[in-house]
């Protein structure tokens, strides 16, 4: 029996940045299977969904521009290679699931189109099409006739002819992955007809994991080691520097993978290795494209929403390490970078919008960031928390343009379900509105239960709007609205549940019926607080002066013992004489204050509430007290600026 040795290498993360970074959106409407190539510092995206489309993206401005139209028509499923300044392109399928056998070359440069001979054999959806040297290999693919073909075919561009070659030894197929390395082409995985390698037994359809290279020199196949993952199907593939590489699509069942997967090729020992996978969820059948260092991954459908979504989000990821920044004075210079690939940064620092101490001008992560930790970090607090270092951070999404989304009208009941370790304060959030309106926000307990809300008129566009919502402690307590027909803005798509928001609030999810973990609804760039529960504690600031400060310092644990101290301290520095008696006193006061008229009493409990105002315009006066409860009081007077206090008892 023969064994397969199936080696598995997980590259560390060393000198090469290996970790995906958003560019700005595709700013048209999304597609599926798009046609996408480079050339320089350009790439293009052409048709998909049934569209003629072109694009154009220049990696230096980070835009796009859309060219003239194919002129092949609306094309679904096509495919296309680039060779040089040329790109061709051709088979799928158009609007009436025709499909045409025309082929066309792209001239770069120029922005031209020509047609050229037409492929002899039957049209098709998603064939592999890779290029070798001045050859153009199309094979596998689908049609009416068949789900899965097997035949190969080569292009000659030099002489514009076509040739039937040795179709693959295996399993017809469609929309296998494929890619051209060196002298040879690689294609493999893919969807067929019958079972196969690595089918999935419990389902019906049948994905397969086989691989084979072709060698064009004697039209001949050999099988490589079989991939060491489940099989997959409809994801992007290509090449780099020797090795192959493929990226998302679905799995075994022909469902999405539970991540978009990133595998690298090495022909050289005939072995995977796994890469950080796409953000977000595996997209069915994107496109991507190579430019400079970087591969950019794009478009396709995210069939982990209902309905399916066509995400607009870029993400590019460094493949390798000879571009880079080559300026020695930039926090991100490179010795192994040849190529400056515009990346140079001056400012490094914390870059991460949670963290503490995140720094907005920082386009270099310095690995400082400290995670925010809300509570309460007075020590004199009751509910001090040692590992606290701030009293409000942000959370949630920070904006909309994580995934796709749009506003949404029907439902009054929509939420994110959030859990708190402590009571805290939702002090605000930004909201998107389509319409002026006035809508109801609020929180509700785990049983749907009112904790807290507020009305607020919105407006088109972009606001954030304080709430000030006091959130107890709790499991699955619900963030939304009370009122139909909110139209306000909400994700369906690339969500990042949970999101942990300072190690005390966690929102698992929302409550969706359909793909809870998909959709996020409303509540953008939170700010939450925390209050710190601070005992009163008394300060004597100044003779006959007793202060709170507010955090617990205070000298003294009650206000009556800080007005007894202030009190004698002024008598000593005094020799004005000021007498209140009888003390205990039953019915009535005499107050005596030598030398002094046109002065005031107030009487306060012992918890600093006022109970009684006198204003005098003698220094002898007597007051009544049948009133008063029988207790300790303390009866303050001011005269000219100057305060005293004694304390009084009534019987």
């Amino acid at each position: 029996m023969k064994k397969l040795l199936f080696l598995i290498i997980f590259i560390p993360l060393l000198c090469v940045s290996q970790t995906w970074e958003s560019v700005n959106n595709f700013p048209f409407t999304g597609v599926h299977h798009p046609v996408t190539f480079s050339y320089g510092d350009d790439a293009y995206v052409i048709t998909g969904s049934n569209t003629d489309n072109v694009y154009k993206y220049n990696s230096i401005t980070d835009s796009w521009t859309q060219l003239n139209s194919f002129p092949g028509g609306v094309r679904g499923y096509a495919y296309g290679v680039a060779v040089n300044d040329k790109a061709y392109i051709g088979f799928g399928s158009d609007s009436s699931s025709t499909h045409p056998n025309d082929w066309w070359e792209y001239d770069i440069t120029s922005n031209s189109w020509s047609q050229l001979a037409p492929f002899p054999g039957a049209g098709r959806d998603h064939p592999a099409m890779v290029n070798v040297g001045d050859k153009i290999f199309v094979g596998c693919g689908s049609n009416a006739s068949s789900t899965g073909l097997s035949d190969w075919w080569e292009y000659d561009i030099t002489n514009n002819t076509w040739l039937q070659k040795t179709g693959i030894p295996a399993n017809g197929r469609h929309h296998p992955y494929f890619f051209g390395i060196g002298n040879y082409a690689y294609v493999g995985f893919g969807h067929g007809s019958v079972s196969g390698p690595g089918s999935n037994p419990n389902s019906s359809l049948f994905i397969y994991n086989d691989f084979y290279r072709y060698d064009p020199t004697n039209d001949s196949w050999q099988m490589m080691s079989q991939f060491p993952s489940q099989a997959r199907v409809a994801g992007t593939q290509f090449s780099y520097q020797g090795k192959g590489y493929i990226l998302s699509g679905d799995g075994d069942s022909h469902y999405p993978l539970a991540q978009g997967e990133f595998w690298e090729y090495n022909p050289l020992t005939d072995t995977w290795a796994q890469l950080p996978s796409n953000p977000g969820n595996s997209i069915w059948a994107p496109g991507s494209f190579i430019i400079g260092c970087n591969v950019y991954f794009l478009l396709g459908s995210n069939k982990w929403t209902y309905p399916w979504t066509f995400p607009k989000n870029i993400y590019k990821y460094r493949l390798g390490t000879d571009c880079g920044c080559t300026d020695q004075n930039a926090v991100n210079y490179s010795s192994l970078a040849i190529q400056d690939d515009g990346s140079c940064c001056y400012v490094s620092g914390c870059t991460d919008p949670y963290s503490l101490n995140f720094d907005s001008i920082a386009c270099f992560d310095d690995g400082s960031c400290i995670p925010a930790v809300l509570g309460c970090n007075n020590p004199n607090a009751i509910n001090y928390n040692p590992n606290a270092n701030t009293l409000q951070t942000v959370g949630g999404e920070l904006d909309t343009s994580f995934g796709l989304g749009g506003f949404f009208g029907i439902n009054s009941t929509a939420a994110l379900i959030f859990d708190a370790n402590e009571d805290c304060i939702l002090e605000s959030a930004v909201f998107y509105a389509q319409y002026q309106n006035s809508i109801k926000f609020e929180v509700r307990d785990s049983l749907g239960q009112i904790i807290d809300d507020t009305t607020h008129a919105v407006y088109p566009g972009k606001q954030r709007l304080t709430l000030n919502f006091e959130i107890p402690a709790g499991q699955s307590m619900r963030l939304g609205i009370g009122t139909q027909g909110s139209f306000l803005y909400r994700n369906r798509a690339n969500t990042s549940y949970p999101y942990n928001i300072g190690d005390l609030v966690t929102i698992k999810t929302s409550n969706s019926s359909w793909w809870p973990n998909q959709y996020y609804y409303f509540y953008y760039d939170m700010i939450f607080q925390k209050n710190c529960q601070v005992p009163a504690s008394y300060n004597c600031v100044n003779v006959n002066d007793c202060q709170d400060p507010g955090d617990g310092s205070g000298q003294y644990s009650t206000l009556a013992d800080c007005v007894n101290a202030c009190v004698s301290t002024y008598v000593k520095e005094t020799n004005e004489k000021l007498s209140i008696y009888p003390n205990p006193a039953k019915n009535h006061l005499k107050i005596d204050y030598s030398n002094k008229n046109n002065y005031s009493m107030n009487i306060y409990s012992l918890s600093g509430s006022l109970i009684k105002k006198y204003k005098f315009a003698e220094s002898a006066n007597y007051i009544s007290i049948e009133n008063l409860s029988s207790g300790y009081y303390f009866a303050e007077i001011i005269c000219e600026e100057k305060t005293q206090r004694k304390k009084l008892l009534i019987e």
